[in-house]
């Protein structure tokens, strides 16, 4: 799943609220043993907070998990990329042009819609490119790919190609060769 959820909802407020009741009421049974200098005291602050939203975390991971695990392969496969506006698709061409044990690096630009979008290029090439290996400069990459920027501006390149052309209102997924 992308990203945390939108609210608490009632049963996540019910939850977090039952923590903090049970909290309270053993910190109210044990006040005589606590510690009364200060490092004892945050310590018991922490613990108390801790304790309190525990069965929230506990709900919440129960949750994902329900879902999670109740999806096919497919949905596994797409759930990541569609929720951030991106085709899980989008970088199959590009697999094809780098070849295995080359080294690539991502850029991607204001040309791309959303900014969702742009932020899981990376992660999707990871796990699309994988075993090559992604570099942070461009310039010390073999290959460079680019998404909505012009790839001359990322980094010299000795021949540019179109991996997948602009559809859709999305830019064309461009790679080069690095020159050295």
């Amino acid at each position: 799943m992308l990203g945390a959820p939108s609210g608490l909802g009632v049963a996540g407020a019910a939850w977090l609220l039952a923590g903090f009741l049970v909290a309270a009421i053993i910190t109210w049974r044990r006040r005589g043993s606590l510690s009364t200098d200060l490092t004892g005291r945050a310590a018991a602050a922490c613990l108390v907070v801790t304790l309190a939203v525990a069965p929230y975390f506990a709900r919440r991971i129960v949750e994902d998990l329900r879902v999670t695990t109740a999806m096919t392969d497919y949905e596994l496969s797409v759930a990541g990329p569609v929720q951030a506006y991106l085709q899980p698709y989008l970088l199959d061409p590009v697999t094809r042009v780098i070849p295995p044990g080359a080294t690539y690096a991502v850029a991607q630009g204001p040309g791309v819609p959303h900014p969702e979008a742009r932020a899981a290029l990376a992660p999707l090439a990871m796990i699309k490119l994988f075993p090559r290996k992604e570099v942070s400069d461009p310039r010390q990459a073999d290959w460079v790919i680019a998404w909505g920027i012009d790839i001359h501006d990322v980094a010299p390149v000795a021949t540019a190609i179109v991996a997948r052309p602009e559809q859709a209102g999305y830019p064309a997924v461009v790679v080069g060769r690095v020159r050295r």
